[in-house]
């Protein structure tokens, strides 16, 4: 997986964001965003969005909103890279 950030405090006040890519089989781990909303935005392929045991598809171009304290992965269970930024705002 490689990561990198797009902005944070100190530069933004409440958003974070950074760009991920994902090889193939390569997942970011299970995690909740607590007091955050999060918005995964996909520039290329096709991600298993996996959010308290359900699995949402997410391709290119496509947007998914995920509410506060939601545990979630992003997974590639493809042949292909994924590529996606995310944007967290805290509340």
């Amino acid at each position: 997986m490689k990561s990198k950030s797009l902005i944070k405090p100190p530069a933004s006040k409440v958003l974070r964001s950074g760009r991920v890519i994902l090889a193939p089989g390569e997942d970011v781990g299970e995690h909740s965003t607590t007091n955050c909303e999060e918005m995964i935005i996909v520039i290329h392929g096709t991600a298993s969005l996996l959010l308290d045991g359900l699995t949402a598809q997410v391709k290119q171009g496509d947007t998914y909103f995920i509410n506060a304290g939601v545990k979630h992965n992003v997974v590639n269970k493809t042949a292909d890279i994924v590529e996606y930024v995310y944007v967290v705002g805290q509340f």
